[in-house]
């Protein structure tokens, strides 16, 4: 058979994983209702007040790994199947977390040995930083250990910020397709196919996850993206090619650095600032609470869909920013300087109006708690706009 352009390799990939990932889903409702196999609310840390089926993850798995298989060239990804074995991985702990709920020191020993398997035997890992931030060249075993600890923290940010319908999904399609373009434009034509596959997967899902949710990804869909897409994005960053297309846009390799930072920016954002502000207070940076972004804006009386769409709008202008910046030649620091006083100076506003309202709220709607229900500061249930299936 005649080889196809790559371009419409990238976009039968995504087609054939949005076909399928849109077939499978159904069933995987359906199956997920016929064997009780639902997400059940706990009025602690979920916020959707139905039983909904937690299995999405299977369908973007299923679509992801068929597409790869049928249309990823080996020659060009020959380490893709340490990429797989290690999505294996994590898709098995995802699976037995939604099913039967794994403690927290089982699933970070699955999240290591599958960046372990990524950074040593596919030696998928950044050397060098390019000056960012002042550091250059990366000793192997510093090297090994900051493409590990990168790797396992993205994974994490995706599996934290999947809280309301739509958003790491959401997120997660922004990144695949924000990725696959840099690496297509790279000349990474494997791993832009794995990209590509991975949003079609992601996009079919979105179909059935979009408020009101009649399914969530569990964490065996969100384990997977945040893995996949941590890895699409040390490639891009640690393959800069000055005779490809996207050499024209990125004058160095500290801009493609750069660049995929911003693309994952509002994940990485959060979880950082999350993980800190626990260990600041002296608590444990994985006890669950509700200081995430989204949960900020549902108190401040948004529903899902408002809060997905605020922060989609955030990360795309995080990327703009960013991508005018580098255009414009303006030092790598100076950008991320600049990106970090952005996101703080929209959280503090975020922050302040949030307080402001909150302090205004009556007391009894302060107080009250409707047997499995939240109350947000509008006086509303925390709800994800539906009724029961």
């Amino acid at each position: 058979m005649m080889p196809l352009p790559s371009h419409l390799i990238y976009l039968l990939t995504f087609i054939t994983s949005l076909i399928i990932s849109l077939v499978s889903i159904p069933q995987i409702i359906d199956i997920s209702a016929k064997k009780h196999l639902f997400d059940v609310p706990d009025n602690e840390r979920k916020l959707h007040l139905r039983i909904v089926p937690n299995l999405g993850g299977v369908g973007i798995f299923f679509a992801y790994i068929t597409t790869c298989s049928m249309f990823l060239n080996p020659d060009s990804f020959r380490k893709w199947n340490y990429i797989i074995a290690s999505s294996l991985l994590l898709f098995l702990t995802g699976i037995m977390d939604d099913l039967i709920s794994l403690n927290a020191s089982k699933k970070f020993f699955a999240q290591f040995m599958a960046a372990a398997i990524t950074v040593c035997f596919a030696d998928i890992r950044l050397t060098s930083l390019h000056g960012v931030l002042g550091v250059y060249e990366l000793t192997y075993w510093y090297s090994v250990v900051f493409s590990i600890v990168g790797i396992i923290f993205i994974t994490n940010a995706f599996n934290l910020i999947d809280g309301i319908d739509g958003l790491a999904g959401s997120i997660g399609l922004l990144c695949t397709f924000g990725l696959g373009v840099c690496l297509a434009l790279s000349g990474n034509a494997g791993a832009a196919s794995l990209s590509f596959s991975l949003m079609g997967g992601i996009a079919g899902f979105l179909r059935y996850n979009a408020p009101p949710a009649r399914i969530f990804m569990g964490d065996t869909g969100s384990l997977l993206l945040g893995y996949t897409i941590s890895v699409l994005c040390i490639i891009f960053a640690s393959s800069y090619n000055s005779g490809t297309e996207m050499a024209e846009v990125l004058h160095s390799p500290q801009t493609a650095l750069v660049l995929g930072l911003s693309i994952l920016f509002v994940p990485v954002f959060d979880s950082f600032r999350v993980f800190t502000t626990r260990l600041i207070k002296g608590g444990s940076p994985f006890k669950a609470d509700r200081t995430h972004l989204h949960h900020y804006l549902l108190d401040l009386g948004f529903n899902h869909s408002r809060t997905v769409l605020i922060l989609i709008t955030a990360n795309v202008l995080i990327i703009t920013v960013s991508l005018l910046m580098l255009l414009l030649n303006i030092n790598c620091n100076i950008i991320i300087l600049c990106i970090l006083l952005l996101s703080f100076g929209l959280f503090v506003l975020l922050y302040y109006m949030r307080k402001h309202k909150m302090a205004n709220l009556p007391a009894d709607i302060k107080k009250r708690n409707v047997g499995n229900t939240k109350i947000n500061p509008s006086g509303n249930l925390y709800k994800n706009d539906a009724v029961s299936m």
